[in-house]
């Protein structure tokens, strides 16, 4: 309860200094969302792969990664090669944390310690694999500073929404396919009361012939004792 209350905290808080960003694919990155700070920078870079999108407020930093890739990445890779990254750019790296998320499903996190010219920083990293590619939300603070940019941060990360997440009926040109049988097949059997058996919804829909307009090619069988209409039995 105190997990949700929390999370339930974080984006009630931000969101009220939050607007929404959107990023549409151009070299076959996987397109997202995500909620940043109003006052923040923007500072965008296309890549031949992808794009690099950072929001800056002094030295407090949002950075979102989408690149598309020819073959699936795993965690493990994404945060290795972080790592690396990390390591070519400051002169001290340590991963103090690594764990999924228990609020959002494939949503990986970790937590590294950096420390760059005499100054201590906190960099959260969130990671989502998408088909198209991989989508990592970075997001480095101060360690001053971290109590007032800690709720922007997390609230970036809950708030990313990839295109893969909408459904293919929000994607334009997209239509959902219904099957009927399989929409049936998903609720229950369909039930006749008394003692007869339960009837898979196939055979219901089987079972109903199709109405022609054609005229019937055999003449209609009387029974023997059926009294066709007259004038006095009208």
């Amino acid at each position: 309860m105190r997990a949700f209350l929390r999370l339930f905290l974080i984006f009630t808080t931000a969101a009220a200094y939050a607007v929404p960003y959107q990023w549409e694919s151009k070299s076959g990155e996987s397109p997202f969302t995500l909620d940043v700070p109003e006052t923040w920078r923007v500072w965008e870079s296309t890549k031949r792969n992808g794009v690099i999108v950072q929001f800056r407020k002094g030295h407090a930093r949002i950075e979102v990664r989408s690149f598309a890739g020819k073959e699936k990445l795993t965690i493990s890779q994404i945060v290795n090669q972080k790592a690396a990254r990390l390591s070519s750019e400051y002169s001290l790296v340590r991963l103090i944390d690594e764990r999924d998320s228990k609020f959002r499903e494939n949503l990986h996190l970790s937590v590294w310690e950096i420390r760059s010219r005499g100054r201590l920083y906190r960099e959260e990293t969130a990671i989502v694999v998408a088909d198209t590619g991989p989508v990592v939300v970075s997001c480095l603070i101060p360690r001053e500073l971290e109590d007032t940019y800690r709720t922007h941060c997390e609230n970036a990360f809950y708030s990313l929404v990839l295109e893969a997440d909408k459904g293919d009926g929000s994607a334009p040109g997209k239509r959902l396919k219904v099957n009927l049988v399989d929409e049936l097949a998903k609720l229950y059997f369909l039930n006749i009361p008394g003692n007869l058996p339960v009837i898979p919804p196939e055979a219901v829909l089987k079972s109903i012939a199709p109405v022609s307009d054609q005229p019937a090619t055999n003449p209609v069988q009387y029974d023997d004792n059926f009294i066709l209409p007259n004038e006095l039995t009208k």
